[in-house]
């Protein structure tokens, strides 16, 4: 059996904003670096084989805290970055929906596959999930991982080691700091915890 600790990133600025977040390369806030400690402190007890961390600020400040604990190293992947939202990174969905209207409407109604000005579809970042996973777990069998990664591409991770489809991404969530577990053997995925 290989368990997955999926890691969402402690706060931002930006998630206070609720603004749509992607590779703009923002830091951990105050409660983010307390995350971060807490992270820590959580794991401190818990082995794990292998970290893969996005390259982005906020995932590698939330989980140096637990590296510098155990004396591990970190990998870093860009498989794990956020979604690119291109011309609309870092606004808000009332911001986009203002400045961008028509193409606002056609990522409502063509969510899965409308590419964003500049940016991803939730299909290309969903392929490149898969992509990541498959390498990852066939070099990782048996291990105990840890992923640290962003809302969006959690949401990804979480629905395809269970199976389901990019759509039904949308039915996870994890809060800043949060941690999902997956328990995946002979192909198949159980989700075992979802938590703060």
């Amino acid at each position: 059996m290989t368990r997955v600790y999926v890691v969402r990133h402690g706060q931002t600025d930006s998630n206070i904003r609720r603004t749509c977040l992607g590779l703009k390369d923002v830091p951990l806030n105050k409660k983010g670096r307390q995350q971060a400690r807490e992270l820590a402190a959580r794991f401190k007890n818990i082995d794990i084989d292998v970290v893969y961390t996005s390259p982005l600020k906020r995932a590698v400040e939330t989980i140096s805290p637990y590296l510098e604990l155990k004396g591990m190293n970190m990998r870093m992947s860009f498989g794990l970055i956020e979604r690119d939202y291109g011309k609309w990174d870092d606004m808000t969905f009332e911001e986009i929906e203002r400045e961008y209207p028509e193409e606002y409407m056609r990522w409502t109604e063509e969510f899965i596959s409308y590419k964003v000005p500049d940016g991803e579809s939730a299909e290309d970042v969903q392929k490149r999930v898969n992509a990541f996973l498959e390498k990852m777990l066939r070099e990782n069998d048996g291990k105990t991982i840890m992923l640290v990664t962003h809302l969006g591409t959690a949401r990804h991770i979480i629905s395809s080691l269970l199976g389901l489809s990019t759509a039904q991404s949308w039915c996870f969530s994890i809060e800043n700091g949060g941690v999902a577990v997956i328990d995946c053997e002979d192909g198949r995925g159980v989700l075992r915890e979802l938590r703060k």
